[in-house]
């Protein structure tokens, strides 16, 4: 408990200042919704557009506002943040040669890397809570009243998602000594993916070729229309997190550690 209090606290004044920006972007979608309710404006975005973030036919108006705020940029948020919460476990550590007074500590390297992930894991967990709570709550203030079942359950799949790429880019850093040169490298493979996604969903592309890209097993329009995760999205990222949390365990226990 020591271990994940001092990390947490570390990480602290960080974690108010994404859970402010998830706050303000949310906000942001969420009172633009009268103006998109009282034009009809879903009715004169392109198909193509209307695509990308999922197949939202069926969606009642408040239902496909919805899909639109969370695929339209709120996905990023929660896991860019679980990346750049990665690096810092080890690889900043790393880069700032205070490792060696990490490792120095009477715990056993499986201790520490454990509270870190703990760590992550609610940190993660609070900056995805305070987007889907300022959307369902303040909608529901204005009069909005989607689906808030199916909402919820995109949030998890969205959680799913972060811890995955988390997990993913934990075990990766490993392997990155600099963590300059590590948020550079796992930023631009998010955000990559994340255009992938977009333009694959705007031009129809699915199956082998989509799933290049951590985004295609996030479907909101789909989970907003059917309130189910894809059994097959939702193996994956399992798979992912579990498969990057055991590589994570045995490289950190076998890292060697230059003074």
């Amino acid at each position: 408990m020591t271990l994940f209090r001092q990390f947490f606290s570390a990480h602290l004044k960080g974690l108010l200042i994404w859970i402010a920006v998830a706050v303000l972007m949310a906000l942001s979608g969420t009172r633009s919704a009268a103006m998109f309710m009282n034009t009809n404006m879903w009715e004169t975005l392109p198909q193509s557009v209307m695509s990308m973030y999922g197949n939202v036919a069926g969606l009642s108006p408040v239902d496909i506002y919805l899909t639109l705020i969370i695929g339209k940029g709120t996905v990023l948020i929660p896991t860019l943040y679980a990346v750049l919460m990665a690096l810092s476990i080890v690889t900043r550590e790393v880069d700032r040669r205070t490792v060696e007074f990490l490792l120095a500590l009477p715990v056993q390297r499986t201790q520490v890397l454990t509270a870190r992930i703990a760590v992550l894991v609610v940190n993660v967990t609070l900056v995805a809570g305070s987007i889907w709570a300022v959307q369902r709550f303040d909608m529901a203030a204005q009069g909005f009243q989607g689906d808030w079942g199916h909402h919820g359950l995109v949030f998890i799949n969205l959680w799913l998602l972060s811890l995955a790429l988390g997990a993913v880019t934990l075990a990766a850093s490993m392997w990155i000594d600099d963590y300059s040169v590590g948020v550079k490298l796992c930023l631009g493979i998010v955000v990559l993916g994340f255009i992938l996604s977009m333009v694959m969903r705007a031009a129809g592309v699915s199956g082998a070729v989509s799933a290049i890209s951590p985004f295609s097993y996030l479907d909101i329009g789909g989970v907003m229309r059917s309130g189910r995760i894809a059994t097959g999205d939702a193996i994956t990222l399992a798979v992912a997190l579990a498969a990057g949390l055991a590589v994570s365990f045995w490289a950190f226990n076998r890292k060697q550690f230059s003074a």
